[in-house]
């Protein structure tokens, strides 16, 4: 595994409003990185801030056409190029970040592990992370998110049946989570479940999800 140096490169210099975004934003990353960390207990060779690309930068080395902020995953070989970059309206939007920041730390997790990882099981997991959070954060409805599905117009087919799936599936398995662990006493027996389904084998992930 590894990343481009050049994004590493930056140097010393006067600070402008652009590096103190780079700056928050980093650190909004590194924030969620260490969060999800915690709740699956992962220890990570690698940190997420470092990975972040500008998203004009990301646009050049995608192969096709892609979303305006994302998981930026290259296979060369025996090699994965990583990065993450956030389209300025996202840049600071919680549910944003630590979506592909749960995408990078799944990628990365699962090819320390050499196991493979399908869109579909990024997907699934981000809506996971995104429950185990807000649970965690006493929201007053956790399950917010899975309520409804908003889709972009710009999505393929296959692109809109794997978002369908992911969320219906993270829908069954989180709201079932609530009803076998209703209680803050039930936490630890919770954090249990959620780190065993972290670890499944991929293909049994969508069978305790349905």
């Amino acid at each position: 595994m590894a990343t481009d140096q050049a994004r590493h490169g930056r140097g010393g210099g006067r600070t402008t409003p652009g590096s103190l975004a780079v700056a928050g934003l980093a650190a909004r990353v590194a924030a969620a990185q260490r969060r999800l960390c915690a709740i699956y207990r992962l220890s990570l060779p690698l940190s997420a801030e470092s990975f972040l690309l500008a998203p004009e930068e990301a646009r050049e080395r995608l192969p096709g056409a892609g979303p305006r902020t994302g998981l930026l995953a290259v296979e060369e070989g025996d090699t994965l190029w990583l990065g993450l970059y956030f389209h300025p309206q996202d840049a600071a939007d919680p549910a944003a970040i630590l979506e592909e920041t749960s995408h990078w730390i799944a990628v990365v997790w699962h090819a320390a592990q050499r196991r493979p990882i399908s869109p579909l099981l990024l997907e699934l997991q981000a809506e996971i992370d995104r429950y185990a959070v807000a649970r965690l954060a006493d929201r007053r409805d956790p399950l917010g998110h899975l309520r409804q599905l908003r889709l972009r117009p710009d999505l393929t087919a296959g692109e809109r049946e794997r978002y369908r799936t992911a969320h219906a599936a993270a829908r069954r398995y989180c709201g079932a989570l609530q009803r076998h662990f209703p209680r803050r006493a039930d936490l630890p027996e919770w954090l249990r479940e959620l780190r065993g389904f972290y670890r499944r084998a991929p293909e049994q992930k969508l069978t305790p999800a349905a």
